[in-house]
C-alpha cells in the first residue's frame, strides 16, 4: 500500500441552495423560505464556520487490496478516502435541539450535512491532483450504503484506512462517529471504472427523495 497523505484545517464551500434542498425546498419550484427560516438559514451558516474540524485522509492502493473479495479485484489502482467535519457542530446540534429550539437544531444539521459533502468535494480535488501528476484520472465517487455498495463495506474502507487518525471511528453498526464523515472511494486509471454507486440518483425512482440530485 502507499503512503497515506493527511489534510486538515482546509476550507470548504456551503452551498445556501444545497441547505435549502436538504430542508425541501428547491429555488424556482415556488416554494418560499419565509423570513424566519431565512434569518436561521443565514445564521447557521454563520455558525457554522466556527464549528468545523474539518480533517481527511486518503490513500491508494490495488484493487485487489480491498479487504472485500471480489468487489474491487478487477481494478489496478483505487484511492479510498474517509474525512469529517468533526463533532463540534453535531453537538450544538443536540444542544439546540435539548433547548426546544428546534428548527435551529434541523437547519444546522442540514448545514452539517451540506459541508461534509464539500468536505468530500474537496478530497476527491486533491485525489484528483495527485492522480494528474502521473497522467491518471479518477472516476466519480463511490461510497458504502449508497446503490449496491453495501453499508458493511465501510469496514473494509477502515482496515484500509486508520480513521482515529482523524478522529473517525466505526461503530458496530457501520455508521461513523462523528455523523458528520464521508467515506468513499474512486478508481484511479487512464480510462476509469463506472463505479457501483455512482449512478444511484439517477437510477432511483424516488421522486420526493431530499437527498435526489439533479443528473
Amino acid at each position: 500500500m502507499t503512503e497515506i497523505v493527511v489534510s486538515e484545517g482546509f476550507e470548504v464551500g456551503i452551498s445556501r441552495s444545497e441547505v435549502l434542498r436538504m430542508l425541501g425546498i428547491k429555488l424556482g419550484s415556488g416554494k418560499e423560505e419565509g423570513e424566519r427560516l431565512r434569518r436561521v438559514v443565514d445564521s447557521s451558516l454563520q455558525i457554522a464556520r466556527g464549528l468545523m474540524r474539518t480533517a481527511g485522509l486518503y490513500r491508494f492502493v490495488p484493487g485487489v487490496d480491498y479487504p472485500v473479495r471480489g468487489m474491487f479485484d478487477e481494478l489496478e489502482r483505487m484511492a479510498f478516502c474517509i474525512c469529517t467535519i468533526g463533532p463540534d457542530l453535531e453537538n450544538e446540534v443536540t444542544a439546540l435541539a435539548n433547548s426546544g429550539k428546534l428548527l435551529e437544531s434541523v437547519v444546522l444539521d442540514s448545514v452539517g450535512s451540506v459541508a461534509a459533502d464539500s468536505a468530500a468535494d474537496y478530497m476527491e480535488g486533491e485525489i484528483s491532483g495527485e492522480a494528474a501528476e502521473a497522467g491518471l484520472r479518477i472516476s466519480c465517487r463511490a461510497s458504502p450504503g449508497y446503490g449496491d455498495w453495501d453499508i458493511k463495506g465501510q469496514a473494509g474502507i477502515f482496515e484500509v484506512l486508520p480513521g482515529k487518525r482523524i478522529g473517525v471511528e466505526l461503530k458496530a453498526s457501520f455508521m461513523m462517529i462523528p455523523r458528520k464523515s464521508v467515506s468513499f472511494a474512486v478508481d484511479v486509471s487512464k480510462n476509469p471504472a463506472r463505479m457501483r454507486s455512482e449512478n444511484s440518483c439517477r437510477n432511483c425512482g424516488r421522486l420526493d427523495c431530499i437527498y435526489k440530485k439533479d443528473t
